[in-house]
C-alpha cells in the first residue's frame, strides 16, 4: 500500500567538487531517447513500450533525477499549496497542539506533501475569508462537521477535497477514516470479557462522523447484549477536566458503571482521575479504555488501554488522494479505512470471571 508513494525530491549528480541539478535532458541523453519520451515515461503517459518506460525510470533513478516541483506547478498553473484545517478546532472546542493524534497526522501529511512537491498550509477552519485569499490546489479537512462553511467554500470553488473522517450526512466524497463502529464494538467486547456489566460511554457532541459512528455502535452493542445505555456527552473542551467532571457524576449514581469507554483519550484519562479521587481502584472497581494513544496513556498509573488509530498513515493517505485529484489522476482507492488495534494495559487488566459467574451478576 505504501510502496506506491513517489519521492519527488530534486536529484543531483556529482561533477568533481561541484554538484549540479540533474535535468530531464541528462536522463534523455543517458537513456538514448528523446526528452518527450522521458517526460511520458516518468509521468506514466504517452504510447511507449513497457520496456522503454522501465529503462527510462531506471536511468532517472541512477542519476538521482526527480521532477522539479516548482517548474511542474508553474507549468500546470498550480500554486503548489495544499490547505489543511481541523474543523472542530475552528469551533474553539480545543487546541490541536494538545493532542498527539493531530500532531502526528499533520506531521505525516506535511512530509508526504513535501515528498510530492507540495507545501502544506495549516490554517484555521473558522477564517474562511483567509482561505479565499490564498490560491490552494487542494484541501484536507480533518474531522469535518455537517454544513461546515469551509467545506462549502472549497466545494464551491471546485478545489479537490479530501477529509479525515466522513462529512456527516454526505453520501459521496474522498476520505480516509478509522472504522469507529468496529473499534467501539471491539473495546466493549474486551470490557465485557473482563466482567464489565454496566459500561458507560463518555463522548463528544455528535457533530463528527467518529462521534456519530461510536455512539451508534455503542447503542447497537448494548441492545445486542441487553446492557443499559449509559452515554454522557462531555464538555466541549474534551480535556481531562471534562472527563473528570462527567465521570464523577456517573460514579456518584446509585448504580454507577463498572467500566467506562471514551471516544477520546484525554477524556478517558480524566475518568481514571475521577475514580481515583473517589477511592476506587482501577481496574478492580472501574475499568477504563480510550480512543487514540499517547505517552500519557502509557505512563498513567495504571497504564490505560487505548486504541491506536495510526494517524501517520491517515495523513499520508490523504495526501496521496488529494495530489492525485490535483494532477488529474484516479485516486484508487478513494475511500480508505486505516486499520486500528487495541493496546492493552493495566486499566482493563481485571481477572477474567467464569461465564457462569459473570451471568449471575446484576
Amino acid at each position: 500500500m505504501w510502496e506506491g508513494y513517489v519521492n519527488c525530491w530534486i536529484g543531483s549528480e556529482s561533477w568533481g567538487y561541484m554538484t549540479r541539478v540533474v535535468g530531464i535532458k541528462d536522463v534523455a541523453e543517458r537513456a538514448g531517447v528523446s526528452i518527450t519520451t522521458v517526460s511520458h515515461a516518468l509521468n506514466g503517459k504517452g504510447r511507449i513500450s513497457p520496456q522503454t518506460r522501465k529503462h527510462v525510470n531506471e536511468i532517472a533513478k541512477q542519476l538521482g533525477y526527480h521532477p522539479n516541483a516548482t517548474a511542474r506547478n508553474l507549468a500546470g498553473g498550480r500554486s503548489g499549496l495544499i490547505g489543511m484545517a481541523v474543523a472542530q478546532a475552528g469551533e474553539g472546542n480545543f487546541a490541536i497542539s494538545d493532542y498527539k493524534y493531530y500532531a502526528e497526522l499533520i506531521s505525516a501529511a506535511s512530509v508526504a506533501a513535501l515528498e510530492c512537491g507540495y507545501a502544506l498550509m495549516l490554517a484555521s477552519a473558522a477564517r474562511v475569508e483567509a482561505w479565499e485569499r490564498i490560491p490552494i490546489d487542494g484541501a484536507i479537512i480533518v474531522d469535518p462537521v455537517a454544513r461546515d462553511p469551509l467545506i462549502e467554500h472549497v466545494r464551491r470553488t471546485g478545489t479537490p477535497l479530501v477529509t479525515a473522517g466522513r462529512v456527516p450526512g454526505a453520501k459521496h466524497g474522498y476520505w480516509v477514516d478509522s472504522d469507529h463502529r468496529a473499534v467501539t464494538h471491539a473495546c466493549l467486547d474486551h470490557l465485557a470479557a473482563r466482567g464489565a456489566q454496566r459500561i458507560a460511554l463518555l463522548e463528544s457532541l455528535p457533530t463528527t462522523s467518529y462521534a456519530i459512528d461510536s455512539h451508534a455502535a455503542y447503542e447497537e452493542w448494548c441492545a445486542e447484549h441487553r446492557r443499559p445505555v449509559i452515554a454522557t456527552v462531555t464538555r466541549k473542551d474534551l480535556t481531562e477536566g471534562a472527563g473528570y467532571e462527567a465521570a464523577l457524576k456517573l460514579l456518584r449514581r446509585r448504580r454507577p458503571p463498572d467500566a467506562v469507554h471514551s471516544t477520546l483519550e484525554r477524556v478517558a484519562l480524566g475518568a481514571m482521575l475521577a475514580a481515583q479521587a473517589l477511592g476506587l481502584s482501577v481496574p478492580h472497581d472501574l475499568m477504563v479504555s480510550g480512543c487514540a494513544d499517547s505517552e500519557a496513556s502509557k505512563w498513567a498509573r495504571p497504564g490505560m488501554t487505548t486504541v491506536q488509530l495510526h494517524p501517520e498513515r491517515m495523513g499520508a493517505e490523504m495526501v496521496r488522494i488529494v495530489t492525485a485529484l490535483i494532477e488529474g489522476r484516479d485516486p484508487e482507492p478513494s475511500q480508505v479505512y486505516v486499520p486500528s488495534r487495541i493496546v492493552l494495559r493495566g486499566s482493563t487488566k481485571r481477572r477474567v470471571l467464569a461465564p457462569a459467574v459473570v451471568a449471575s451478576q446484576g
